[in-house]
């Protein structure tokens, strides 16, 4: 199936762009930004993403803003063209420079959320290393994933309140991945995985996050067995642009001391983690949460919610979901959080992003004894 995409330099087969090199249904190519105001007032997510063997492409746009929780979402059909992201309902990504500058809209007046923003990387975008995980042989995760933090300028709405965001204050993060991947996809039968219980064998404690300074961006990442066993201990700095020092430094020495709510496993004030500078010091960062975007609040994570990313719904598809933050039974259904916090290294910089952090079962250290 030839579509526009093909007229570009940049086939990776020998097949047309529309057909990607695995008839794996679970195949993606997804955006995922977030973004604040570096304090509590205001947190959101954005996404979009591609489903070439499902035939769907789809987004949606999250704020935590007040009391609330807004999204709106939509889907269609992906047709022939892997390059038309100009109009999944009314969202939009545009890239104007890759790697540096990309636009997001949602124009929707009847819907919950609106948005027309400007992305600019503050730092080079980096590759996380290569993610592969096999079960009794067969793929079940497979992607190449970059970040990059950066600013945001323009505006945001939610059922009338209006936000304007500036990059003297308005920061985030974003993550670009694409490949096989198990979640949100349409669920096949239970087999062979679950009845020997292979699917019980995951690290007990994960940690993601792109910490961002004005100079710099710090990406700390590790997932832990509750024995203390690390399947990925990762800590990398990254120079932002035009600093004219090294890109990327890999560091060592990765540490966390983590305070959490024993009954929601939320990460609380008091926390912080550490790592080994190249002369041996260690870098120590206390962490204050300030805002919490639960990330099951109708976005296509799971949840209460019916839709997931990918699911057909139809040739066009638009909605908006609101959440009451303030109700404990609403948010133990749509957890869990990407928590934005100050970040304060003891050599006094300050600086803000998400540090998503979970717990699976039992984790001995931090309390949890199942």
């Amino acid at each position: 199936m030839i579509g526009p995409a093909d007229d570009y330099l940049i086939h990776q087969t020998a097949e047309p762009v529309r057909y990607v090199a695995t008839s794996d249904r679970r195949f993606y190519d997804r955006y995922f930004f977030t973004g604040h105001a570096c304090k509590e007032d205001l947190f959101f997510m954005i996404g979009m993403g591609s489903y070439p063997n499902l035939g769907v492409v789809d987004a949606f746009g999250s704020v935590a803003l007040g009391d609330m929780q807004y999204t709106t979402r939509a889907s269609r059909e992906l047709g022939n063209d892997r390059m038309n992201t100009a109009a999944v309902g009314p969202f939009g990504i545009e890239v104007v420079e890759g790697l540096r500058k990309l636009r997001l809209r949602c124009d929707a007046p009847d819907q919950a959320v609106r948005f027309d923003l400007e992305w600019n990387g503050a730092v080079p975008a980096f590759e996380e290393p290569p993610i592969l995980q096999r079960v009794m042989g067969r793929v079940m995760e497979q992607a190449t994933r970059l970040i990059q933090t950066g600013y945001w300028t323009g505006t945001i709405e939610c059922d009338g309140k209006r936000i304007t965001l500036t990059p003297e204050t308005a920061w985030g993060a974003r993550d670009r991945s694409w490949g096989v991947r198990s979640i949100g996809l349409e669920r096949e039968p239970k087999g062979i995985t679950q009845a020997k219980g292979l699917n019980a064998a995951r690290t007990s404690l994960w940690i993601w996050s792109p910490l961002q300074f004005r100079n710099c961006t710090i990406h700390f990442n590790i997932a832990e067995y509750a024995s203390g066993e690390r399947e990925i201990e990762t800590v990398r700095r990254i120079a932002a642009f035009g600093d004219g020092v090294r890109e990327e430094e890999h560091l060592k020495g990765a540490e966390h001391n983590l305070k959490f709510d024993l009954e929601t496993r939320e990460m609380l004030a008091g926390s912080s983690i550490s790592f080994l500078e190249p002369d041996g010091t260690r870098r120590t960062v206390q962490l204050t949460p300030l805002r919490r975007a639960y990330l099951r609040a109708g976005t296509g994570y799971g949840g209460p919610d019916e839709w997931r990313h990918g699911k057909y719904m139809g040739e066009n598809w638009v909605s908006s979901v609101r959440f009451d933050l303030t109700d404990t039974e609403v948010t133990a259904k749509i957890g869990p959080t990407h928590v934005l916090c100050r970040m304060e290294m003891d050599n006094g910089d300050v600086g803000y992003g998400t540090f998503e952090t979970q717990v699976y079962g039992a984790y001995p250290r931090y309390g949890f004894d199942r």
